[in-house]
């Protein structure tokens, strides 16, 4: 019994650690770094395997906005993405950058993370925008704060929701409420 609540509370302490992290980014506490300036040069396909990019000489996967950013902007999906499969992740922005020619990094991330939270939506953003029926979407946008806030509220109702039903699934009881 003292395992369970041990883990528990080692999961509520890490969530806990992990929202000041998003938060402080989140509403630009940070003093703004090197992602934010625009790459003067950009990738280019490898001449040895044509499905992978040079990334440019001032690139850094350090200048890539933090996982937890990744996680808040564009939900589990592209996180774990992100975690799983790195090289899948950073090649997909690399793309991403040398066809729509920008050296904006953070709008290149922010394009695919969101194609890998729905590609078929982003899809047709894309399509809808080139052809005019669409106002132009800037993905590498920070998130409004009220957002973070309400997503927050949500996600903290949630996880109690489910840690009630989890608790009394646990001891027996088939009154969940």
């Amino acid at each position: 019994m003292a395992s369970f609540h041990t883990k528990r509370m080692c999961i509520l302490l890490l969530g806990l650690l992990l929202i000041p992290t998003t938060l402080t980014s989140a509403f630009n506490f940070q003093p703004t770094s090197q992602s934010n300036k625009k790459a003067t040069t950009l990738p280019k396909p490898d001449p040895q395997n044509p499905e992978r990019y040079i990334p440019p000489s001032t690139y850094s996967s350090t200048k890539l906005y933090a996982p937890t950013d990744t996680l808040v902007r564009a939900g589990p999906l592209p996180f774990l993405i992100r975690l799983v499969q790195s090289d899948k992740y950073e090649q997909a922005v690399l793309k991403y950058m040398y066809d729509s020619k920008t050296s904006d990094l953070k709008n290149a991330q922010g394009n695919m993370d969101w194609f890998f939270k729905a590609p078929d939506v982003w899809v047709e953003q894309k399509m809808l925008e080139q052809q005019g029926k669409r106002e132009v979407y800037d993905y590498g946008k920070d998130p409004e704060p009220l957002r973070l806030v309400l997503s927050l509220v949500w996600a903290s109702c949630v996880a109690g929701l489910g840690g009630r039903v989890a608790w009394q699934l646990i001891h027996g009881n088939r009154n969940l409420f």
